[in-house]
């Protein structure tokens, strides 16, 4: 809105010039922006510190939908193994202990898509979190949402924490009602079972797996040593050419005790006796067929001994091998059955600690804290904006 107004007119004679200049033209009046700068700057501290406080109680204690929170305790543990103290101790004491890594995976696998749609599957989710009783700022905002957003939704009103002292994860659901919130802790509780149930059945399939691959390679080295070694006998015609060898000298062993003793005997029976006495001869005879005997067979063994060594070596070598693949499969044999017995019994077990509970009153929205901490930041950041500028003007001026 604006109005003309004329200026005094001038004392003096008139002139044509300065009475054209007399009118000033449209003056404009505080807008409507200008008016609420001057509000703003006049009571910055109610309009950016009491108002926005303000509002959010009436929102807290007017509009928000009570939040009921239900909440469970699980407890993650393997076989053998030591432990903490507390709950981990004792479970420790019963031939378990705390398996945090399990336990975190199970943490993070109630926070994940897989939970997510797990659990559309088994109750309405959305609707739950789509309640009419709840507000329009704490509800779900859509009714068909996709999983990104669902999922932002469902980490807002569920967690899991992990305590790493104790071994126990807390679980904490919250929703629009009571009922719900119970029944989605106890349907997370299930998920985790299940859970826990695949990974067993994960890690004995695995173990039976990589056992089962284990007798198949020592089965196999096995066969390949006995297959050398019978392939060696066929080639050299030798059982085993140690024991060949062996007895060879044996045999000259014998040999030669024979010879001596018959030559023991010749000398004594030519001391008492003639040169052409039968027994001298006879004697004469056995020596020298004795000695010849020996020669002969050491002999034998002399010009075989190069290949007899080398036969040694070789087949030596395959027995080590045939012996080694027989350790080889009778520790792949226990192996087995160790993962048979294992297969039977749980190395992961999640045990029920506290049960989800039905709650009895509603622990959120909690107003007051809110509605302090709102007033307590607000007021930290209007102090720091006013220092702010006061400096700025001092600077300026």
């Amino acid at each position: 809105m604006t109005i003309w107004t004329k200026q005094s007119p001038p004392t003096g004679l008139p002139d044509t010039a300065s009475d054209a200049a007399g009118w000033s033209g449209p003056v404009p009046m505080p807008g409507l922006l200008a008016r609420l700068r001057r509000f703003v700057r006049r009571n910055a501290f109610k309009v950016t510190v009491l108002l926005p406080t303000l509002l959010a109680a009436l929102y807290l204690y007017g509009i928000a939908a009570p939040q009921y929170e239900s909440e469970a305790r699980f407890l993650v543990r393997g076989r053998s193994g030591g432990g903490g103290g507390g709950m981990a101790e004792m479970i420790a004491s019963a031939g378990f202990r705390p398996a945090s890594e399990d336990a975190m995976g199970v943490r993070d696998y109630l926070q994940s898509h897989d939970a997510v749609t797990a659990l559309r599957e088994r109750i309405p989710l959305v609707e739950i979190f789509r309640r009419p009783e709840a507000d329009r700022l704490a509800r779900l905002w859509w009714s068909e949402p996709t999983t990104e957003r669902l999922l932002d939704y469902f980490r807002r009103m569920a967690g899991a924490e992990y305590d790493s002292t104790s071994g126990i994860t807390t679980l904490r659901v919250r929703s629009f009602r009571a009922e719900d919130s119970q029944e989605i802790a106890q349907q997370l509780l299930t998920l985790s079972e299940e859970l826990v149930n695949r990974l067993n059945k994960r890690l004995q399939e695995d173990g039976l797996r990589v056992a089962r691959e284990e007798v198949a390679r020592a089965e196999a080295r096995l066969a390949a040593a006995q297959l050398a070694v019978g392939e060696f006998r066929e080639r050299e015609r030798a059982v085993d050419p140690t024991r060949s060898a062996g007895l060879a000298l044996d045999n000259i062993g014998r040999l030669e005790g024979a010879l001596a003793q018959a030559r023991a005997e010749l000398a004594e029976a030519q001391r008492f006796s003639r040169a052409d006495n039968p027994r001298v001869l006879q004697l004469r005879n056995r020596v020298e067929a004795l000695t010849g005997q020996v020669g002969e067979e050491r002999g034998r063994l002399g010009n075989r001994e190069a290949g007899v060594s080398q036969q040694v070596g070789e087949y030596e070598r395959l027995e080590v091998e045939r012996e080694l693949a027989r350790a080889q499969l009778a520790s792949a044999t226990a192996s087995l059955e160790r993962a048979r017995g294992d297969a039977q019994r749980q190395q992961i077990f999640l045990l029920r600690v506290v049960e989800p509970n039905r709650a009895e009153y509603a622990r959120y929205p909690k107003a007051m804290l809110t509605i302090l901490y709102i007033f307590a930041c607000l007021s930290v950041g209007y102090g720091l904006a006013w220092l702010l500028i006061a400096g700025m003007r001092e600077h300026a001026s």
